[in-house]
């Protein structure tokens, strides 16, 4: 029975070095081989060896792989982490320096075929596409005891496409940058400007302003919130009076020559011009009206 299950340990032992399949990396003692018939323990002077790990400096080479198309390429940084149960650290790291040649080569054989499916300006995705390529890694029977070997690799866009891009990049920065001051520029003006708007109006005694007073401030304000602002109001301004002399002259010119047109086409046209007039000055239309009728009613 005990030569059975010793027969049982060797068979285990032998199949996770030949597939690599010891297990997730840990630290815990692998079960020993019986080599002797008749006792379940180990030799005496026979002890476990825990798992352990090295991972040696990274190469000055640089490999590249073909991207989608076949037009431009990664660069891919490759990087080893060696292990193993049965030697130890300084062994490990002689022979890890020995196989770290072959393995860049198989890297770069199961990375290949993954990075030619992949956006050549999207290196992130290809990156995660080849790292879950390359997450089972893979054994070495090494003389001196089974070595694991677990790659991983970073990539980079190809310098002639990173040249091409960025000055869109660079554009689309100044335009975030730009948008972003715009609007910390305008919310403070905005402040500044009505700040000044309720400094004036309590000075003045006008209490709640309506459309017309702030017509009226809002450019005086301006000077006082910003330069630029003020410069536009200024031009606001002048545009408006400018619209409000051209209606005045249609009202003057349609009243020196009603005569050529009928009663009815005179007073439609006056009350375009009156609305037009009105609309721009921020008047409710027929409001002179109204007020010139609340003044003028006799008191009861």
């Amino acid at each position: 029975m005990t030569e059975r299950k010793g027969l049982r340990t060797r068979l285990r032992n032998w199949w996770r070095r030949v597939t690599g399949k010891s297990g997730a990396e840990t630290t815990t003692d692998p079960e020993p081989e019986d080599d002797t018939a008749g006792t379940d323990t180990p030799p005496a002077g026979q002890a476990a060896q825990a798992e352990v790990g090295v991972e040696l400096p990274p190469g000055e080479d640089v490999l590249t792989v073909a991207a989608r198309g076949d037009v431009f390429t990664f660069e891919l940084l490759p990087h080893f982490r060696w292990s193993s149960q049965e030697m130890t650290l300084d062994s490990l790291r002689e022979r890890a320096a020995l196989h770290e040649e072959a393995a860049r080569g198989k890297l770069l054989r199961r990375a290949w075929p993954i990075a030619r499916t992949c956006d050549p300006a999207d290196p992130v995705a290809a990156e995660k596409a080849i790292n879950k390529e390359l997450r089972g890694g893979w054994c070495y029977n090494d003389e001196k005891g089974l070595i694991r070997c677990r790659p991983s690799v970073r990539l980079r866009i190809d310098p002639a496409l990173r040249e091409h891009v960025l000055p869109f990049h660079l554009a689309e920065l100044r335009l975030t940058e730009e948008h972003r001051l715009g609007e910390l520029k305008a919310g403070q003006v905005q402040a500044r400007t009505e700040r000044w708007l309720r400094v004036m109006s309590e000075l003045e005694l006008l209490g709640t302003l309506g459309p017309a007073e702030r017509r009226l401030l809002v450019p005086f304000a301006a000077a006082l919130a910003d330069e630029d602002f003020f410069k536009v109001m200024q031009a606001l301004k002048n545009t408006r009076r400018n619209g409000a002399e051209a209606l005045a002259q249609v009202l003057t010119d349609a009243t020196r020559n009603h005569e050529q047109v009928g009663l009815f086409e005179y007073a439609n046209a006056y009350d375009k011009a009156l609305s037009e007039f009105c609309r721009q000055m921020g008047l409710s239309p027929f409001s002179w009206v109204d007020t010139v009728a609340d003044v003028e009613e006799p008191a009861p």
